[in-house]
Protein backbone atom coordinates (compact mmCIF):
# COMPACT_ATOMS: atom_id res chain seq x y z
CA UNK A 1 0.00 0.00 0.00
CA UNK A 2 3.23 2.53 0.81
CA UNK A 3 5.28 1.17 -2.27
CA UNK A 4 1.55 2.13 -4.28
CA UNK A 5 1.62 5.35 -2.74
CA UNK A 6 4.85 6.53 -3.27
CA UNK A 7 4.66 5.46 -7.04
CA UNK A 8 1.66 7.49 -6.94
CA UNK A 9 3.31 10.64 -5.92
CA UNK A 10 6.36 9.80 -7.90
CA UNK A 11 4.21 9.81 -11.14
CA UNK A 12 3.01 13.63 -10.33
CA UNK A 13 6.00 15.61 -10.56
CA UNK A 14 6.55 13.55 -14.09
CA UNK A 15 3.16 14.44 -14.79
CA UNK A 16 3.13 17.92 -14.43
CA UNK A 17 6.68 18.35 -16.68
CA UNK A 18 4.99 16.63 -19.26
CA UNK A 19 1.93 18.85 -19.57
CA UNK A 20 3.92 22.04 -19.14
CA UNK A 21 5.92 20.61 -21.78
CA UNK A 22 2.79 20.17 -24.09
CA UNK A 23 1.52 23.41 -23.37
CA UNK A 24 5.23 25.13 -24.83
CA UNK A 25 5.38 23.11 -27.75
CA UNK A 26 3.86 25.79 -30.24
CA UNK A 27 1.21 24.08 -32.82
CA UNK A 28 2.89 25.52 -35.95
CA UNK A 29 6.92 25.28 -35.89
CA UNK A 30 8.88 28.06 -36.30
CA UNK A 31 11.56 28.61 -39.30
CA UNK A 32 15.08 27.25 -38.23
CA UNK A 33 17.29 29.68 -38.18
CA UNK A 34 19.81 29.62 -41.88
CA UNK A 35 23.07 28.14 -41.31
CA UNK A 36 26.08 29.48 -43.31
CA UNK A 37 28.43 27.64 -42.11
CA UNK A 38 28.85 24.31 -39.98
CA UNK A 39 31.96 23.40 -37.40
CA UNK A 40 33.65 20.31 -37.65
CA UNK A 41 34.96 19.21 -33.92
CA UNK A 42 37.64 16.34 -34.27
CA UNK A 43 40.34 15.02 -32.00
CA UNK A 44 40.61 18.55 -30.03
CA UNK A 45 40.24 20.72 -33.44
CA UNK A 46 37.35 22.70 -35.17
CA UNK A 47 37.24 22.94 -38.49
CA UNK A 48 34.77 25.30 -40.01
CA UNK A 49 33.42 24.90 -43.81
CA UNK A 50 31.41 27.75 -45.41
CA UNK A 51 28.77 27.30 -47.89
CA UNK A 52 31.19 27.85 -50.82
CA UNK A 53 33.63 25.03 -49.35
CA UNK A 54 30.42 22.79 -49.32
CA UNK A 55 30.01 23.62 -52.65
CA UNK A 56 33.88 22.50 -53.79
CA UNK A 57 33.27 19.08 -52.15
CA UNK A 58 32.31 16.24 -54.58
CA UNK A 59 28.40 16.32 -55.38
CA UNK A 60 25.91 13.84 -54.44
CA UNK A 61 22.23 13.85 -55.05
CA UNK A 62 19.60 11.83 -53.32
CA UNK A 63 16.27 11.40 -54.02
CA UNK A 64 13.92 10.68 -50.94
CA UNK A 65 10.09 10.80 -50.12
CA UNK A 66 9.30 13.46 -47.15
CA UNK A 67 7.00 12.25 -45.18
CA UNK A 68 6.30 15.42 -43.59
CA UNK A 69 5.45 17.28 -47.54
CA UNK A 70 3.98 13.55 -49.11
CA UNK A 71 6.42 14.63 -51.71
CA UNK A 72 9.55 13.19 -53.25
CA UNK A 73 12.51 15.48 -53.21
CA UNK A 74 15.61 15.66 -54.41
CA UNK A 75 19.09 17.11 -52.63
CA UNK A 76 22.61 18.01 -53.45
CA UNK A 77 25.50 18.14 -51.79
CA UNK A 78 28.74 16.58 -50.17
CA UNK A 79 28.70 13.05 -48.17
CA UNK A 80 29.07 13.56 -44.98
CA UNK A 81 31.80 11.21 -45.23
CA UNK A 82 33.40 13.82 -47.26
CA UNK A 83 33.27 16.54 -44.66
CA UNK A 84 34.58 14.65 -41.93
CA UNK A 85 37.43 13.71 -43.65
CA UNK A 86 37.89 17.47 -44.31
CA UNK A 87 38.33 17.78 -40.84
CA UNK A 88 41.11 14.63 -40.69
CA UNK A 89 38.75 11.69 -40.46
CA UNK A 90 38.95 9.69 -43.36
CA UNK A 91 38.57 6.12 -43.93
CA UNK A 92 41.51 3.84 -43.80
CA UNK A 93 42.98 0.21 -42.70
CA UNK A 94 44.53 2.22 -39.88
CA UNK A 95 41.30 4.37 -38.98
CA UNK A 96 39.38 1.18 -38.72
CA UNK A 97 39.01 0.88 -35.12
CA UNK A 98 38.53 4.90 -34.54
CA UNK A 99 35.23 4.84 -37.98
CA UNK A 100 33.88 2.07 -35.94
CA UNK A 101 34.06 3.51 -32.62
CA UNK A 102 32.78 7.02 -33.00
CA UNK A 103 29.86 9.01 -33.49
CA UNK A 104 28.78 11.96 -35.44
CA UNK A 105 26.24 14.55 -33.09
CA UNK A 106 24.81 16.87 -35.65
CA UNK A 107 23.35 20.15 -33.99
CA UNK A 108 21.00 22.63 -35.68
CA UNK A 109 20.55 26.65 -35.49
CA UNK A 110 17.21 25.54 -33.21
CA UNK A 111 20.08 23.58 -30.96
CA UNK A 112 17.68 20.20 -32.42
CA UNK A 113 20.36 17.17 -32.78
CA UNK A 114 20.98 13.93 -34.09
CA UNK A 115 23.22 11.31 -33.65
CA UNK A 116 24.50 8.99 -36.44
CA UNK A 117 27.83 6.44 -35.94
CA UNK A 118 30.57 7.44 -38.07
CA UNK A 119 30.44 3.47 -39.68
CA UNK A 120 27.25 4.52 -41.02
CA UNK A 121 28.08 7.49 -43.16
CA UNK A 122 31.00 6.44 -44.57
CA UNK A 123 30.66 4.50 -47.93
CA UNK A 124 33.21 1.67 -46.22
CA UNK A 125 30.98 0.48 -44.40
CA UNK A 126 27.40 1.18 -45.16
CA UNK A 127 25.41 1.69 -48.23
CA UNK A 128 23.37 4.28 -47.17
CA UNK A 129 23.82 8.01 -47.75
CA UNK A 130 24.25 11.00 -45.58
CA UNK A 131 24.85 14.16 -47.36
CA UNK A 132 25.08 17.98 -46.36
CA UNK A 133 22.61 19.06 -48.20
CA UNK A 134 23.40 22.91 -49.66
CA UNK A 135 20.85 22.36 -52.49
CA UNK A 136 17.19 21.57 -53.09
CA UNK A 137 15.46 20.55 -56.55
CA UNK A 138 19.02 21.99 -57.94
CA UNK A 139 18.11 25.51 -56.31
CA UNK A 140 19.97 26.85 -52.98
CA UNK A 141 17.93 25.12 -49.95
CA UNK A 142 16.11 27.84 -48.29
CA UNK A 143 13.69 25.71 -46.91
CA UNK A 144 16.47 23.44 -44.95
CA UNK A 145 17.98 26.78 -42.84
CA UNK A 146 20.54 26.59 -46.20
CA UNK A 147 22.82 23.80 -44.37
CA UNK A 148 20.83 20.69 -44.28
CA UNK A 149 21.67 16.80 -42.92
CA UNK A 150 19.28 13.99 -45.32
CA UNK A 151 19.59 10.29 -45.10
CA UNK A 152 18.41 7.73 -47.21
CA UNK A 153 19.01 4.73 -44.27
CA UNK A 154 16.10 5.94 -41.62
CA UNK A 155 12.51 5.28 -42.66
CA UNK A 156 10.68 8.59 -41.07
CA UNK A 157 13.07 11.52 -41.54
CA UNK A 158 13.49 12.11 -37.77
CA UNK A 159 17.36 12.42 -38.53
CA UNK A 160 17.37 14.80 -41.29
CA UNK A 161 18.43 18.31 -39.65
CA UNK A 162 17.73 21.48 -40.70
CA UNK A 163 20.50 24.68 -40.20
CA UNK A 164 23.55 22.31 -39.88
CA UNK A 165 25.83 24.16 -37.71
CA UNK A 166 27.52 22.00 -35.40
CA UNK A 167 29.06 18.37 -36.09
CA UNK A 168 31.13 17.31 -32.87
CA UNK A 169 32.68 13.32 -33.38
CA UNK A 170 33.31 11.71 -30.62
CA UNK A 171 34.81 8.20 -29.84
CA UNK A 172 34.34 6.04 -27.09
CA UNK A 173 35.87 3.23 -25.51
CA UNK A 174 34.34 0.01 -23.40
CA UNK A 175 34.45 0.66 -20.06
CA UNK A 176 36.79 -2.14 -18.72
Amino acid sequence: MIAASRMKLAFIPILALALSLAAQTPATKAPVPPSKQVNITFEGRVTTLTVEDLLKLPQVTVHVHNPHSDADESYTGPLLADVLARAGLSATRETEPLILHSSVVATGTDHYFVLYSVAEVEPAYSTGKVIVAIRKFDLPNTDGGVIQLVNTLDVKPSRWLHGLANLNVMSVAPTP
